[in-house]
């Protein structure tokens, strides 16, 4: 039995057992008990198996569903767990015992932070990462900002999820120059830095462009699964070429930002992305210019970093506003198997970004 905990919000008109029914009807057969034959409601529909208040307002109900459901399919869990109820008011999913699903359902990562930190030669300390933009600049420009990053001692410089394709850049031009941008400063200073490039797309040029993103030298790929496809990160991952994914939010804000809606921020960016095969996740931090509170954030970390899931653990990747001033304080906060993901702080960095890359790699280096 495939076991799912919601937080339950019911409506005043309405019982906590009335939304729990309608709840396991909805998510099963979409249609009312009492015109069901006596097996398909023993065995297709879904089944409460306990519920408890919530400290705060609301209930926490585990509810099991019939694997049969699925038939191993990834597409079709994700409507089993979240379909049609996303249209309905007061339902948030909180929770997934990975361990009660079929085998092979989800592959997770193809790396995991221990396979990345040995693969790359990193020891224990956190590590840093920016995005490289902004859209309208040249693949030229965008290499030579990606050369700048690294010689300063960036460990990994990503495409911002804004630079696509477009006629400024072309896919193709900006990766190639990208990565000679990181090869030179290797040459130059000797420090190995990664470069991921974004590939999202429709579904078959996502793959296209996550083979040809290999076939240039990157290091790995960035994908937003609510735009590309949740299956499509899933299928990526699972390729014989796997490059790392990071794994963006854009899009995905309304499934995580209601307190009685959507899904738990832990269990999307930590777990859920984690389960279709992201390396990293990037998730807004606290304090910048999204809402997420400290302790959300708190909760994807450890989602992402947990050792009970049956697959590898993930990087959680905090970023939407963080100041160079303020990373001693995050990695006080966050500990070491963590990315901090800068961007403005650097480039108004009156130094320049190849001083601010040195300031920033220094202050890593400085908590082994």
């Amino acid at each position: 039995m495939m076991k799912v905990t919601y937080h339950i919000f019911p409506a005043e008109d309405e019982s906590l057992e009335e939304k729990v029914e309608s709840i396991c009807l909805e998510q099963s057969v979409e249609l009312p008990r009492r015109v069901l034959p006596g097996r398909i409601a023993r065995e297709v529909v879904g089944e409460p198996l306990d519920a408890e208040a919530l400290e705060e307002e609301g209930h926490r109900v585990t509810i099991g569903w019939n694997p049969e459901l699925t038939r191993g399919d990834l597409s079709q869990f994700l409507n089993t767990l979240y379909g049609n109820i996303s249209l309905q008011a007061g339902i948030r999913v909180a929770a997934v015992d990975w361990n009660s699903l079929p085998d092979g359902l989800f592959g997770g990562p193809a790396f995991g932070i221990g396979v990345l930190r040995e693969s790359w030669d990193l020891d224990g300390r956190p590590l840093c990462a920016t995005s490289l933009k902004p859209a309208g600049s040249t693949a030229e420009e965008l290499g030579e900002l990606c050369r700048a990053f690294a010689a300063g001692g960036m460990d990994i410089m990503k495409d911002d999820h804004g630079v696509s394709d477009q006629a400024w850049a072309p896919f193709g031009e900006r990766v190639r120059r990208c990565v000679e941008g990181v090869r030179h400063a290797e040459q130059e200073t000797g420090h190995r830095a990664r470069y991921f490039a974004h590939i999202t797309a429709r579904a078959d040029r996502c793959v296209e462009r996550y083979r040809r993103a290999a076939e240039l030298g990157a290091d790995g790929a960035l994908v937003c699964p609510h735009i590309a496809g949740m299956e499509t990160m899933h299928q990526l991952a699972r390729m014989d070429l796997s490059l790392p994914i990071i794994a963006h939010p854009a899009f995905s804000g309304g499934l995580t930002t209601h307190p009685h809606q959507g899904l738990t921020p832990d269990l999307l960016y930590g777990q859920l992305w984690r389960a279709l095969g992201a390396d990293l996740v990037v998730y807004p931090n606290t304090g910048g210019r999204f809402s997420f509170s400290l302790a959300e954030c708190e909760s994807i970390n450890k989602a992402a970093r947990r050792g009970d899931l049956p697959f590898p653990s993930a990087f959680p990747m905090p970023g939407g506003g963080m100041r160079l001033e303020n990373i001693p304080r995050w990695m006080e906060t966050y500990g070491p198997d963590t990315v901090f993901l800068l961007g403005t702080s650097l480039y108004e960095h009156p130094g320049g970004v190849r001083e601010a890359a040195r300031e920033l790699a220094a202050m890593l280096k400085g908590s082994e």
